[in-house]
Order: C-alpha cells, then structure tokens, then sequence
C-alpha cells in the first residue's frame, strides 16, 4: 500500500478505537509540565489532575519521519511510519486481544511527537544496532517489543519480538550489541507490526 493509503487506514482505526469507550484519561499539563496539553482536553480537567483527551490531525511530514529515521539509524516498517503521521494521540497504554496482555505503547504527543520512540530506542541502546529495534514495552515495562529488522518481508515490514529486562541486561553493553548473543532471549509475538496493530486497535464487534 502506498503512504497515504496506510495513513488513511492507521487514521480510520485509530477514530474508531477512539470512538469505542477506551480509556483516554491522562495527567493535565498545567504551566507547561508533562501531560496533556490543552489543545488535547476534551472536557473540564477532574479534581485529581486527570483530563481526558481527544486525537488531534497530524501535522507532520514524510519527511519528518526520514529525518527521525537517520537520526536514529533505523528503517521502520511501513504502517508503523504510517501510525506516526496519522494523528496526534496519547495511546501509551494499549493491550493485545491474542495474548490478552498491557503494552506500554509508543504514543504521539501534540509537541512532542517523536520522544516517545526516540527516547525507547536510545534507552536500549546498542540492541537497535543489533537489528532489534524497540517500540514498545511488553506488559508494564517487562521488556522491549522490537522489530526484527534482520528478518525484513517482502512488503517492508518485520516480525516483532520481545526480550524479558531482567534477562538480557545482564549481558552488558558489549553483548547487548552482538545479535547472537541476545538471540537465545528473543521471544516471537507477531509475524509483523501489521499484524500487532489489527489486534491492538481493530474494535471488536461487542465494543
């Protein structure tokens, strides 16, 4: 599928996931701190902090995505660089309907759209060098969710994987750069980030 296809698609799932009763309330960000900011609020911020949020239109480029893309040294796979054009978005929690568990999400903030997955990929830093280049966080931040970049289809996109922390921190920084040896910890969730997608934000029919 082309760019623009992708987004339209990303962009019609995420309305609808939006749409379906999921649980959009976040911390309000007051005097500029961390939280929603209030072009997002959609309603009065509650008496303990919380707001919530409404999805706003993207106003990024194919371009800002590439710059990231170097900055970082990574490819990512089609839809996923799709997902960061669509909207702007807190979704930072989602949960897969296969395996019935929390992901800590990669979201879109309003102002700063790429920290979230920067600040993923360059806290597991040298495992993207690797091939394994994280997204998210299995469970409540168990590990990370990578593509497997070395295992690129035909399409473009890649099979994700996760690593349990407690398991390969232990190797150190210079193992934790050599693909063979973090390969006994890689764990199979998806044949592709595709796939994740569908079964996080595909609304069921009971929804």
């Amino acid at each position: 599928m082309a760019l623009n296809d992708d987004i339209a698609y990303v962009r019609a799932k995420l309305s609808a996931y939006e749409a379906a009763d999921t649980f959009q309330m976040s911390g309000a960000s007051v005097g500029g701190s961390a939280g929603v900011p209030p072009e997002m609020f959609d309603g009065e911020i509650e008496s303990d902090g919380w707001v919530k949020w409404k999805m706003l239109p993207s106003t990024l480029s194919e371009g800002d995505v590439c710059d990231l893309e170097s900055e970082l040294r990574v490819k990512f796979p089609p839809l996923f660089r799709a997902y960061l054009l669509a909207a702007f978005h807190l979704f930072d929690q989602v949960r897969s309907r296969k395996y019935d568990q929390l992901i800590f999400n990669s979201d879109v903030p309003l102002h700063t759209p790429f920290d979230p997955i920067r600040d993923l990929i360059n806290a597991w830093r040298p495992l993207p060098d690797t091939g394994f280049v994280p997204f998210a966080e299995w469970g409540d931040g168990w590990g990370p969710m990578c593509f497997d970049t070395q295992q690129r289809r035909d399409d473009g996109d890649y099979p994700i994987v996760w690593m349990d922390h407690e398991l390969i921190i232990p190797l150190g920084h210079e193992n934790l750069a050599k693909r063979g040896a973090v390969l006994h910890f890689v764990n199979p969730l998806y044949e592709s980030y595709r796939e994740f997608f569908e079964d996080v934000f595909s609304v069921s029919e009971e929804s």
